[in-house]
């Protein structure tokens, strides 16, 4: 996660800086998620049925060969535009083999009163890297952006070397059909339990309209507050603050009857929140308001992700995480179209009526469908 948060920086100003287009920035962003949207229930059937410590190994070995070769390039000086297009495929491509699969584990290696709680903790880990790495990015990429490049190398590496210590056998029953009517299976169950669908539709509502604010801070960054990249290391940093104590909330929580209340409340607040942010022309202001973006975004995503496993059998563990990643996926390609609107009528206003539509669908789809919102019990199925 390290690497991916460090990428996540010195990717989106490196494109920007070769370019100067927030398109382009879109456009790199795109070329990962595309593969990346297509593959997923490919990823999805894997984790259920292969060796998942094996899947992990491989798939992030690839991973780090494609951080040295971009490290490489800009080592010599070389780095174009299309190389950060065409390795963005490659990731794009591999991705969608260790996301599933590493959400899929998690419930293999704790009992199943434990899993709401390691799901959150899980979350946790991952935020705590939204802090430290986008501040070395910024800092790396300051002094030389080369060093930047050969930390991702580094950190995919080691992450590489971690996943040895996990136990294998961890694997599903052989394939019953084609991998085709395997992943048909996986949307067919999500399409005939309408909690789950529920669920699904409002993660893909916060995440398409909510998060691609993170890919374009660095226009913000650079157009809006006139800052230089140690700062974007800094807005990095602050949205990951406010997500280690979200999601650090959420695990206090797990156990809680009403947390359909609390994602609801989360969603609103994330909504706002990223509004303001986005009118906001005050360095530290935006900061602080960074911090409350990334509190209310990932406590909100982070109680959406335990209800979704709390209503999955686990043999469908695989499929249905490959499903949620899927609106992850958007994330970069949605950055796109809003990439030429950017170009055309400025960051502030969009993102500002991106936040407005976002708090707007979440009141209404409570009002229209309040026992997904608002009730207080959530079914668990039994576990296979």
């Amino acid at each position: 996660m390290s690497a991916m948060q460090i990428n996540i920086v010195a990717r989106s100003w490196l494109a920007y800086d070769i370019t100067g287009s927030a398109l382009m920035l879109g456009v790199v962003a795109a070329a990962r998620s595309l593969p990346q949207l297509c593959l997923a229930p490919v990823g999805g059937v894997a984790a259920d049925r292969f060796d998942k410590r094996r899947l992990l190994i491989g798939s992030q070995f690839v991973l780090t060969l494609l951080a040295l070769g971009n490290a490489i390039l800009v080592h010599m000086g070389v780095i174009e535009i299309w190389h950060l297009f065409v390795i963005g495929v490659v990731q794009g491509i591999t991705h969608p083999f260790t996301m599933p699969t590493r959400t899929a584990l998690v419930p293999h290696l704790v009992s199943e009163r434990q899993i709401p709680n390691a799901l959150a903790l899980d979350s946790t880990g991952r935020n705590i890297n939204r802090v430290a790495a986008p501040a070395l990015a910024g800092i790396l990429i300051a002094v030389d952006p080369t060093l930047a490049f050969y930390a991702i190398f580094v950190a995919y590496a080691l992450a590489t070397l971690t996943l040895i210590g996990l136990p294998s056998g961890f694997r599903g029953e052989a394939l019953k059909g084609s991998p085709l009517s395997e992943i048909a299976v996986g949307f067919r169950y999500i399409a005939e339990r309408r909690r789950l669908l529920a669920l699904m539709l409002l993660s893909f509502a916060v995440v398409i309209l909510g998060m691609p604010f993170q890919q374009l801070l660095p226009v913000f960054q650079k157009d809006v507050l006139d800052v230089g990249p140690r700062a974007l290391g800094l807005m990095f940093t602050a949205v990951g603050v406010g997500a280690i104590v979200g999601s650090l909330l959420a695990a206090f929580m797990a156990d809680r009857p009403d947390k359909g209340r609390l994602q609801l409340g989360a969603g609103v607040l994330f909504g706002l929140s990223l509004t303001v942010f986005a009118l906001s022309t005050s360095f530290l202001l935006s900061l602080g308001l960074l911090i409350i973006v990334g509190f209310a975004s990932q406590g909100y995503l982070t109680i959406n992700r335990i209800l979704v496993m709390q209503n999955t059998e686990r043999h469908l563990f695989g499929r249905v995480m490959s499903v949620y990643m899927m609106t992850w996926s958007l994330v970069p390609a949605v950055v796109l179209p809003i990439g030429i609107i950017v170009d055309q009528i400025g960051v502030s206003i969009t993102v500002a009526v991106s936040g407005a539509l976002l708090v707007a669908v979440l009141l209404g789809a409570a009002l229209k469908f309040p026992k997904f919102y608002l009730a207080r019990a959530v079914t668990t199925p039994a576990s296979s």
